[in-house]
C-alpha cells in the first residue's frame, strides 16, 4: 500500500495530467514510458523514479525543478533511496 507521500505525488501528477486533458495512453505516447508504469505512478501503486516524475511535468507543462524537488520530499517522507532515478527501490540480498 502507498504511503502518505507516495499517494500525494501520484495524485498531484494524475491531476496535472487531467488538467491538459491527456488520457493515459496520450501520456504515455507522448512521455515514452509504458501506461502501466503511468498508471501505477499515478495511482500511487508504486512509487515512480524520477525520470517518470520529469517526463510526466515536461508534458504537462509543470515546473520540472518544481517536480524534482516534490519527489525528493516524497522519498524522505517514506524512507526511500533517492541516489538514482533509475536505481530499483527493492532491497537486494549481497551474494
Amino acid at each position: 500500500m502507498a504511503t502518505g507521500g507516495k499517494t500525494e505525488l501520484g495524485i498531484d501528477l494524475d491531476e496535472l495530467r487531467l488538467l491538459v486533458g491527456l488520457s493515459y495512453r496520450e501520456l504515455a505516447r507522448r512521455t515514452g514510458c509504458a501506461r502501466s508504469t503511468l498508471h501505477d505512478a499515478l495511482t500511487g501503486r508504486r512509487f515512480p523514479r524520477l525520470d517518470t516524475v520529469l517526463a510526466i511535468a515536461r508534458v504537462c507543462g509543470g515546473d520540472t525543478t518544481r517536480w524534482r524537488l516534490r519527489w525528493v520530499a516524497a522519498c524522505k517522507r517514506s524512507h526511500l533511496p533517492r541516489t538514482a532515478p533509475t536505481m530499483s527501490l527493492q532491497s537486494t540480498n549481497p551474494s
